[in-house]
């Protein structure tokens, strides 16, 4: 999700948002162009998905992807309706902690894989996990990473605080975000939101969202500590800002205001934020808890939907699109740390954040795959929804966590 370099920003000018953009790949003789959903926050980043589709249609010219986009939170939206019609676009891209919900629109890979001999090894594990379900595999990753923390390395060095390393633990955590803590300042900010708030529920009392089988067990004894710590972050040690309203983008707006110190975050954000904040943006572990540091790991894909009339032609083109090549080229223009464990260089190469490699090292030592439910988009609405009262202290983390459960239903 972070920012491409200046020089691709002006690479090619793009419509806003929803509509659909050819790439202009060579004339393939009549083959029809296959069709590409995506998300993309803006411009920016739809010339980066727009500039893949023309690489993938020079690399073969018998593909040419049309690509249409809209927002990460309409995208998933839609999509389930889509699939229920059988309109859905050939070429479908996934996220891990989504891809339970979605599979009834999607062709499994596996055969394809099979057939064609597809090497899958160079491939994150973890990710290619988290975007299987039921022991199928429904895309083929682009990028990965785990979950970590940023911090505004000007607010730490203006209250003379060291910065964190990795291995620091929740008691240093808390003692530096009620340090960097004032009058208009935050020293964390907390939320809702499942790659943000379960990490540091998992470091705390070691609970999880879900059991194996892929059901939603949020009212367990550590769950329930686990949440009420991370909401009373906001509203009892008033070290992080209270939640206003439900508001997905909430923890990156506070952290990039300047007005918060640390913020959870992932690689594939981290030059998006560099690019974007007034200050200089370090790196850390999430915070050892009484299990030590851990985290979970999310990541991306792209896969084929059951109603496409040419699933090979479609799997060429996926396999295209996550070639070592195009992921070297996503990584070094910031839009992914790279899947591929042979491309992940080019993301270093061009963070050039110091410690960045020894951090996520570090955090993918211990991270898992954050596993989810069949209805898990339904999760984080009413994990929104609820948030404000949450996170104002007016309701508690077992009321909460009662109704969700009851709302959302056991899978």
């Amino acid at each position: 999700m972070a920012r491409p370099r200046r020089a691709l920003r002006a690479a090619v000018a793009l419509a806003l948002a929803g509509t659909l953009v050819m790439a202009c790949g060579a004339d393939d003789g009549g083959s029809e162009p296959l069709t590409w959903s995506m998300w993309a926050s803006g411009g920016e980043e739809q010339q980066v998905w727009h500039e893949l589709a023309e690489r993938v249609s020079r690399e073969d010219p018998q593909i040419t992807l049309r690509l249409e986009t809209s927002s990460f939170d309409a995208y998933f939206a839609k999509l389930g309706s889509r699939f229920a019609r059988g309109d859905a676009p050939c070429v479908v891209s996934m996220q891990s902690l989504r891809t339970a919900g979605h599979t009834q629109g999607m062709l499994p890979l596996d055969d394809l894989i099979a057939r064609t001999g597809f090497d899958v090894t160079d491939f994150d594990k973890s990710v290619m996990e988290g975007l299987s379900a039921d022991g199928k595999q429904y895309a083929l990753p682009y990028d990965v990473g785990p979950v970590i923390l940023t911090y505004n390395k000007h607010m730490f060095r203006s209250a003379g605080v060291p910065e964190p390393e990795p291995g620091w633990t929740l008691a240093e955590f808390e003692s530096v975000a009620r340090e960097l803590t004032g009058e208009r300042t935050y020293g964390f900010v907390a939320a809702p939101q499942d790659v943000w708030m379960w990490p540091m529920v998992l470091t705390k009392s070691g609970a999880r969202p879900t059991d194996g089988a892929g059901r939603l067990r949020l009212t367990t004894p550590a769950m329930t500590e686990g949440v009420q710590w991370y909401a009373d972050l906001a509203a009892r040690k008033r070290v992080a800002p209270r939640l206003p309203r439900a508001d997905p983008a909430f923890a990156e707006t506070q952290f990039l205001s300047g007005d918060v110190a640390m913020a959870a975050s992932g690689p594939w954000a981290l030059l998006n934020l560099k690019n974007q904040a007034g200050f200089q943006v370090g790196l850390t572990t999430i915070p050892a808890g009484p299990g030590g540091s851990r985290t979970y790991s999310a990541g991306s894909g792209f896969g084929i939907s059951k109603s496409c009339p040419d699933p090979e032609r479609a799997f060429k083109a996926i396999t295209l699109m996550t070639a070592r090549k195009q992921l070297e080229w996503l990584g070094g223009v910031g839009r992914a740390y790279p899947s591929r464990e042979s491309a992940q260089h080019a993301w270093y190469e061009n963070a050039r954040l110091a410690g960045a490699r020894e951090v996520l090292e570090a955090a993918n030592a211990t991270a898992v795959p954050l596993r989810t439910t069949k209805h898990w988009d339904r999760v984080n609405h009413l994990l929104n929804q609820h948030g404000p009262a949450l996170f104002s202290g007016s309701s508690s983390a077992q009321q909460v966590l009662e109704r969700v459960q009851e709302q959302a239903g056991p899978g």
